[in-house]
C-alpha cells in the first residue's frame, strides 16, 4: 500500500460529521442523562480532580495527601499526570463531572478522526476511511470499555501515531520527527502502561516489516543508516518529552507494591475469551450470559461493523497486499495475546514487559485496529475494481447471512422454551417511573436469548441493505449503512458496559460537597473526618478523595500502592486496631504539649506551630517516601521514620515552627525539561503551518 503525504488539515465538514455520529452514538453520555459508571468516577477522576484543584489553588500537584496517607501524584501511571490534555484541562476549566465526560469523548472522537486521517493519506476512497473512521470511534472496545479510562485515551492516539509514524519512515524531516514523537508521547503518558507496551511491539514489528518492504528501493546499507539517524532523532525527541514522566516513574518503582513482575496466574486474569469473538457478529449477545462467556463484561465486545466484517472475511480468502498481511498477521497475535491461556503464559515466560500487563483483554484493540484496517483496503479495493455482489463476497455474504438467520431462530426459540426475557415480562420492565429506572428494570429483565434474537433481527437487515449496496455499487448508502449500525450497536451496549443510572448532574451535586481547593484541614481526630452515605459515595469513590482532609480509617481502594503503606493497611486487617485514628494527622507524642495549630497548609508544605515545655516528637500521618524534609527555622534534615509508615520531627522546647515540605528535586527539574520540550515542539509546529500558510 502506497502512503501519501496527505494534506496536514482535516476538513472542517468532516470533523463535524465525525462531532454529530459522536453524540448520538454515544447519546446518554453526551447528553450527560447518565455518568460514566464504575472506576471511571471511582478510580479515573480523584486524581485529575485533586491535580485541578492543587493548580488552581496555586500548587503544584505532587503530592497528594488525601488518598491512603499520600502518594507522590507523579508516580501514578494510571491517572493521565503526564499528559498534556489532563495539565490543559485541569489548568483551564478544571475537573467535575462535565469536563470529565467531555474528555472521554473527546478521546473517542479522536481516535475516528485519527482512523480517517489515517486512512485518507492511503488514498483510499472517502467512504471507506469515513467507515473505518466510524468503526473505531464506536467499535465494542471503547463501548465496552468506556468506564475505563486510560484505555480510551490509548486508542484515541493509536491511529495517529501510525500515521505519523508511516511518514516518517517514508519521509525524514524534523517536522515529522517532532510530530511523531509528540504523539507518541502522547500515547504513552495518557495511556494505560498495557497499551504502551503494546504499542512498543506493534511499531517495532512495523519498522521491521517496512524495512524489508523497502530494501529493493534502497540498499541494506543506505536503509540502515538512514532509518537509524530518523530513530536516533525521534528517540532523543522522546526522552526530551518524558524527561518528567520518567524521572517520576523510576523515582516511585522502588516504593511501589506493582513495580515487579505480576505472578503468572495474576497475568492471566480477565482474557477476551475465544467464545467473546461471536461479538464480531452480534455484539449485544456479549451483555449477557457470564458464565458462557467467562471474563469480565468489558473485556467480550470486539465488534467493528458488519460491513467490515464481511470484507474482512473477503481478504482471508483471496489475494492481499503485503500491509494486509502483516496487520493481519499482527491482529492475530493480538487476538491470541488477548486470549490468555497457552500463548499469554508463553509469552510471559519470553517476551520482555508482557509479564506486566494484568488484564489481557487489553490487547485486543490492537486486533480490531488491524482487522479495521484489513477490512478497509478489502472494501476500497472491491470499489476501484467495479466489483459486484458476487465470488468470495457472495459466498461469504451468504455464510454471515445463514449465522445471523440460526441465532434468530436459536434465541427465539430458547426464548419461548425457557419462558425467559421480555416476552414474559409481562409489561414488568416499563412500570417503574423514571428513565433511569426504566433502564435498570430493561437490564434485568432482558436476557441473552432476547440479545441473539434482537441482534440477529438488526444485523440481518442491515445484511440485506449492504447486499443492495453491492449490487448497484451505491458507496454513500453504504456509508450511511455503517453509520446506522455503529449507532446501534453503541446505543444497545452502553446501558449494560458503560453508564450508571445516575445523571451527571446529580454526580456532580456530590462533588460539590468537597471543600474548594486545598483548604488547611482542622486537626480534629482522623476517625472524625467528614464522610457522605455509601449510595454517593458508589458513584465518585471514596469520600476521602474529597473531603479535604488528611487521613483514613481503612484503606481506599486506589491502584497506586506504596509498600509501607500497604505494610500499614496489612497490620491493621491483622491486629483490627489502627492506633492513631484518635489522632489528628498532625500529632506530637507528648499528651502534655501546651498548644500546636496550623500555620499553613499545602500538598507539599506543613507549617506546624508547637508551644511545648519540654522537647517532644511531632508526627506526620502521611506516608513515609524519599524527598520529605523537615526544617525548624535553622536547618533542614530529612524525616525520621515513625511506626510502620508515617514521618516524625524533634521539636525542642518552647515556642517553635516545624515544616513537612515535599521537594523531589530532580523530577521537578525533570518536568521543567519536558514542559520547554512541549512548548519548543509545539511552537515548531505552529511556525511551520504558519509559514506555509
Amino acid at each position: 500500500m502506497q502512503f501519501y503525504a496527505n494534506k496536514d488539515r482535516l476538513p472542517l465538514k468532516t470533523i463535524l460529521f465525525f462531532a454529530v455520529i459522536l453524540f448520538i452514538a454515544f447519546l446518554p453520555v453526551s447528553s450527560f442523562l447518565f455518568f460514566l459508571k464504575n472506576d471511571a468516577f471511582t478510580g479515573y477522576f480523584p486524581p485529575k480532580f485533586f491535580m485541578s484543584e492543587s493548580i488552581h489553588a496555586g500548587y503544584l500537584p505532587l503530592w497528594n495527601p488525601y488518598i491512603n496517607f499520600g502518594i507522590p501524584q507523579y508516580g501514578d501511571m494510571s491517572s493521565g499526570y503526564w499528559s498534556p490534555v489532563t495539565w490543559l484541562i485541569a489548568s483551564t476549566a478544571g475537573y467535575n463531572a462535565y469536563t470529565f465526560t467531555l474528555e472521554v469523548l473527546l478521546y473517542i472522537l479522536a481516535g475516528g478522526i485519527g482512523m480517517y486521517k489515517l486512512t485518507s493519506s492511503w488514498q483510499l476512497d472517502k467512504p471507506v476511511c469515513i467507515i473505518a473512521g466510524l468503526a473505531l470511534m464506536c467499535c465494542g472496545y471503547n463501548t465496552g470499555h468506556l468506564q475505563h479510562f486510560n484505555w480510551l485515551s490509548g486508542v484515541a492516539f493509536l491511529p495517529w501515531c501510525f500515521w505519523s509514524y508511516q511518514l516518517l519512515l517514508n519521509q525524514f524531516s524534523f517536522k515529522n520527527a517532532i510530530r511523531t514523537a509528540l504523539l507518541f508521547y502522547l500515547l504513552v503518558s495518557s495511556a494505560h502502561p498495557g497499551i504502551s507496551i503494546s504499542a512498543f511491539y506493534f511499531f517495532g514489528a512495523y519498522l521491521i516489516f517496512h524495512f524489508f518492504e523497502n530494501k529493493k528501493q534502497v540498499s541494506v546499507a543506505g536503509s540502515l543508516q538512514q532509518q537509524g539517524r530518523s530513530h536516533l532523532i525521534l528517540l532523543f525527541l522522546f526522552l526530551l518529552l518524558a524527561a518528567g514522566m520518567i524521572a517520576g516513574y523510576l523515582d516511585i518503582l522502588p516504593h511501589f507494591v506493582r513495580s515487579e513482575k505480576i505472578s503468572l496466574q495474576d497475568s492471566l486474569l480477565h482474557p477476551s475469551t475465544a467464545q467473546s469473538w461471536i461479538s464480531v457478529l452480534l455484539p449485544f449477545a456479549t451483555t449477557k450470559n457470564d458464565a458462557f462467556f467467562n471474563t469480565d463484561i468489558s473485556m467480550r465486545n470486539s465488534y467493528f461493523s458488519i460491513c467490515l466484517l464481511l470484507f474482512f472475511i473477503v481478504s482471508l480468502a483471496g489475494k492481499k497486499t503485503k500491509l494486509q498481511f502483516f496487520l493481519l498477521c499482527s491482529g492475530l497475535l493480538f487476538v491470541l495475546l488477548s486470549s490468555g491461556g497457552l500463548f499469554k503464559t508463553i509469552a510471559y515466560k519470553s517476551i520482555p514487559l508482557i509479564g506486566y500487563v494484568r488484564l489481557n483483554g487489553e490487547f485486543r484493540i490492537f486486533a480490531i485496529f488491524s482487522f479495521i484496517l484489513v477490512g478497509a483496503i478489502e472494501l476500497n479495493r472491491h470499489i476501484k475494481a467495479k466489483k459486484s455482489f458476487s465470488g468470495a463476497v457472495k459466498w461469504i455474504y451468504y455464510v454471515l447471512e445463514v449465522l445471523t438467520i440460526v441465532a434468530i431462530a436459536y434465541g427465539l426459540y430458547k426464548a419461548v422454551s425457557t419462558k425467559q426475557g421480555l416476552m414474559y415480562s409481562n409489561g414488568r420492565v416499563f412500570a417503574p417511573n423514571g428513565l433511569p429506572a426504566k433502564l435498570k428494570s430493561l437490564i434485568d429483565f432482558i436476557s441473552f436469548y432476547d440479545t441473539l434474537w434482537i441482534q440477529g433481527i438488526v444485523q440481518l437487515l442491515l445484511l440485506w441493505v449492504i447486499k443492495w449496496c453491492l449490487r448497484v455499487s451505491n458507496w454513500k448508502l453504504l456509508q450511511r449503512i455503517v453509520v446506522a449500525d455503529m449507532i446501534l450497536a453503541t446505543l444497545f451496549n452502553l446501558p449494560f458496559t458503560g453508564v450508571g443510572k445516575a445523571s451527571v448532574a446529580e454526580v456532580q451535586q456530590v462533588l460539590n460537597q468537597s471543600p474548594k481547593h486545598i483548604p488547611v484541614p482542622s486537626l480534629t481526630p482522623i476517625q472524625n473526618n467528614v464522610a457522605v452515605p455509601e449510595e454517593e459515595q458508589l458513584m465518585v469513590g471514596d469520600w476521602s478523595f474529597y473531603n479535604k482532609q488528611p487521613g483514613v480509617l481503612k484503606e481506599a481502594a486506589y491502584p497506586i500502592v506504596l509498600k509501607n503503606m500497604a505494610a500499614y493497611f496489612e497490620q491493621d486487617r491483622l491486629t483490627g486496631k489502627n492506633i492513631y485514628t484518635n489522632r489528628a494527622f498532625v500529632f506530637c507524642t507528648d499528651s502534655l504539649v501546651t498548644a500546636m495549630s496550623l500555620g499553613s497548609f499545602s500538598p507539599q508544605q506543613v507549617d506546624i506551630n508547637i508551644n511545648s515545655s519540654h522537647s517532644t516528637t511531632v508526627v506526620l500521618q502521611q506516608n513515609h517516601y524519599p524527598h520529605w524534609i523537615y526544617s525548624d527555622g535553622k536547618e533542614e534534615k530529612p524525616v525520621n521514620e515513625y511506626g510502620i509508615n508515617f514521618m516524625s520531627a524533634p521539636v525542642k522546647s518552647g515556642s517553635s515552627k516545624i515544616s513537612f515540605l515535599f521537594d523531589p528535586v530532580v523530577v521537578k527539574w525533570s518536568m521543567l525539561l519536558s514542559l520547554l520540550a512541549l512548548l519548543s515542539c509545539c511552537l515548531y509546529l505552529l511556525f511551520l503551518r504558519r509559514e506555509k500558510g
